[in-house]
């Protein structure tokens, strides 16, 4: 009975140590990549696995596809069907994938397996691609701003003084009405006296002849 419980901890020890080298060993990574440049993919899982006979890349969309596979035994990369024509694909001395251009269809899940020796585990990785758009050129509007920024930096006192707001109240308003009316009404009073001096000044004269 003893011995029967002994093996029981010692399996369910095991199962827990296989289940964390595992969570451990499948890292995932991500990579950000602006639309239209070259972005490399590298393979984590060739941090804790030095035995393995082959390297393969795949690309869930959304079912597994094989991308590019490296075995050991050839001299040079081996791409899939899908991707024998393409020269935007290919691997570095590490492992890593590099995809030439990328557009945003290429974004998403990748996966690097690596297949073990006789005597070891296979081990494997994921890496998620995000694809950003990229900015390089400025929008007009921001043109036209910089340039009414500069523009209006360049006003005098006078100009700007007649462009900023005024605060005004009631009785300022009440004693410039009156005197624009008292001013019109001093100017009529000349109008009129000078008019009336001009006109006794020329009887002076009849009469003087």
């Amino acid at each position: 009975m003893k011995n029967c419980t002994l093996y029981r901890i010692l399996a369910l020890c095991l199962a827990i140590y296989t289940a964390l080298c595992s969570a451990s060993e499948e890292a995932t990574v991500t990579v950000q990549s602006e639309y239209n440049t070259n972005a490399t993919l590298p393979c984590p899982a060739l941090s804790y696995s030095k035995h393995y006979t082959s390297l393969t890349w795949y690309k869930f969309s959304p079912i597994k596809e094989g991308i590019i596979r490296n075995s050991t035994r050839q001299s040079k990369p081996q791409p899939y069907k899908n991707y024998e024509n393409r020269t935007d694909v290919s691997l570095t001395e590490d492992g890593s994938l590099v995809l030439q251009k990328v557009n945003f269809s290429q974004g998403g899940m990748y996966k690097c397996y690596l297949a073990g020796k006789v005597g070891h585990r296979n081990n494997e990785s994921f890496v998620i691609l995000n694809v950003t758009e990229s900015v390089t050129e400025e929008t007009p509007t921001l043109d036209v701003t910089s340039k009414f920024v500069h523009h209006s930096t360049e006003l005098n006192s006078s100009m700007v003084s007649l462009v900023l707001p005024v605060d005004v109240s009631p009785l300022s308003v009440l004693i410039g009405f009156l005197s624009l009316s008292l001013s019109k009404a001093l100017l009529c009073f000349a109008c009129v006296g000078g008019m009336v001096s001009f006109k006794d000044h020329q009887r002076r004269k009849l009469w003087a002849k």
